[in-house]
């Protein structure tokens, strides 16, 4: 008897068997996939999926539909990944490739905190930007707005995207503000959340559906910037109907994949100016005769977005 014969006979071929599922975590080469029968099972990733990607720092992503290859109980390989409908992905500063957080889902919840970690508005634009090219409805929750007295300047910002087509909320998760109504717009869909660390997408969730028991931190007393507290995307079903994605925090979000003129296609508001501007390239930045620029003066595009399109092309992140 060979060493290999055991492992031969529990891969015997009337056991063996293809089946599709949806990945629900993915951890380093395995990927822990919830096959379309109703069970989960741990599976490794074929090493042929690593050799022929190049543009995504991993061939799998939470979401994605995929093929497997089942020889037991705790014994899978993920073949192949079928075509996504859309993903939403951002820039990795040290591969220079895009790093998909999640893929086919139909919403994106970007999470803003008014305060604590500070407000910052241009992250939101930039995942609006990625959600856009994802083809993904975007919806804003400004978080914590128990934290604030003032809300007339984040008052101006939520009728800004709200004028834009975008669903904004405020929320908190100590009065209860908007939670019904966060709770109406994740039912029957399945959502990403994402946003800065810290700004409480897990403390969300927890309210909606406290069986979650999410991990959640307050921000940091010294820096005054968000803690990490969830380290890997995963899909979660809710007993309300639907699902959701909880993603890592970010400080960073870089666009990748686009040409400078492309970028502006994705905003909503400088969109219907592009084909207007003279030269077909042109980025909406120092060019004569930009119809973009010129709605910026006239009025017609508010001047915070277009400074949150020019950070954009000109490669500047939102850093700590």
């Amino acid at each position: 008897m060979t060493r290999n014969e055991p492992h031969s006979r529990a891969r015997a071929p009337d056991r063996v068997r293809s089946v599709t599922g949806t990945v629900t975590r993915v951890q380093s080469r395995h990927a822990r996939v919830a096959f379309d029968n109703g069970q989960q099972t741990r599976c490794a990733l074929r090493k042929t999926l690593f050799r022929e990607e190049d543009q995504f720092t991993k061939p799998v992503a939470v979401g994605d539909r995929v093929r497997a290859t089942v020889f037991g109980p705790r014994d899978a390989v993920v073949e192949e990944v079928l075509p996504r409908r859309g993903y939403l992905a951002r820039l990795q500063a040290e591969t220079g490739k895009e790093q998909i957080l999640v893929a086919n889902v139909d919403q994106v919840l970007i999470t803003v905190a008014l305060a604590e970690p500070s407000f910052r508005p241009r992250i939101a634009d930039r995942i609006l930007v990625a959600a856009e090219r994802g083809g993904f409805d975007g919806i804003i929750a400004l978080t914590k707005t128990d934290l604030i007295d003032d809300r007339g300047p984040f008052d101006e910002m939520a009728c800004l995207w709200r004028g834009l087509g975008y669903h904004t909320l405020f929320t908190s998760t100590v009065t209860g503000e908007g939670m019904d109504e966060l709770r109406e717009i994740l039912v029957g869909s399945t959502t990403v959340l994402a946003g800065q660390s810290g700004v409480g997408k897990s403390s969300l969730l927890n309210t909606i559906e406290p069986g979650l028991a999410l991990r959640a931190q307050t921000v940091s007393d010294k820096w005054g910037k968000g803690r990490h507290t969830t380290t890997a995307s995963e899909l979660i079903s809710l007993e309300v109907g639907g699902f959701v994605v909880d993603t890592p925090g970010i400080r960073s979000w870089g666009i990748v994949g686009l040409e400078p003129s492309d970028i502006a296609i994705f905003f909503r508001d400088l969109a219907p100016f592009v084909d207007a501007c003279k030269y077909n390239e042109c980025t909406h930045d120092h060019e004569p005769e930009c119809a973009v620029k010129d709605a910026v003066g006239g009025g017609q595009i508010d001047e915070r977005r277009y400074e949150s399109y020019l950070r954009i092309i000109m490669g500047m992140e939102e850093e700590d």
